[in-house]
Order: structure tokens, then sequence, then C-alpha cells
């Protein structure tokens, strides 16, 4: 019974995801128009307007990631480096004196 229950509640919640992801019925980009969305995401169409221009690579999203966003990719690296050390740092196990 507890497994029919969570599976049912997953299977609604995951419904609930579905209806707000989609574009017709849930989250919009823009308030009342669909065309909107430019003029509150212009960032995105400057990077696919320019971005082969600008950097010269073949793939966009490595140019996005190398070139215009390269400080926090280097932040990000630094978070998950330091995350990683600290978790070998406590999943490590304890080295006790034998005396």
């Amino acid at each position: 019974m507890k497994q029919e229950i969570a599976f049912l509640s997953l299977l609604f919640i995951l419904g609930s995801l579905l209806l707000i992801a989609n574009p017709h019925y849930g989250l919009k980009f823009a308030f009342n128009s669909t065309h909107e969305w430019l003029t509150y995401r212009y960032t995105d169409n400057y990077y696919i307007t320019h971005g082969l221009t600008d950097v010269g690579g073949n793939n966009i999203v490595t140019d996005i990631v190398f070139d215009y966003r390269g400080y926090d990719t280097i932040g990000e690296a630094t978070v998950l480096f330091t995350a990683i050390a600290g978790a070998v740092a406590l999943l490590r196990p304890w080295r006790r004196d034998e005396k």
C-alpha cells in the first residue's frame, strides 16, 4: 500500500512538472505574448547571432562556456573541486594511533 501511494505521488509530481514546463499551459518566457521573450532574454539572442563571428569557434555552446562565461566557469570548477576535496577528506578512514 505504501509503495502504491509513493508511486502515485511521484506520478502526480511528474505530471505537474510536465504541465508547468509546457509552454502552452504552464510557464512562459513573457507575460502576454510569445514573441516578447526577446526583450527579457536578449543575451540568448546575442549569443546565437554574434557568437560564431565574435569568438570564431565551431561550437556555440563551447564558445559561450569558455569565452563569454569564462570567469563563471572557473568559479564553478573551484566550488566543485572544493566539494570533492571536502568529501574525500570526510570519507577517508580515520587513522588510529596504535599503542
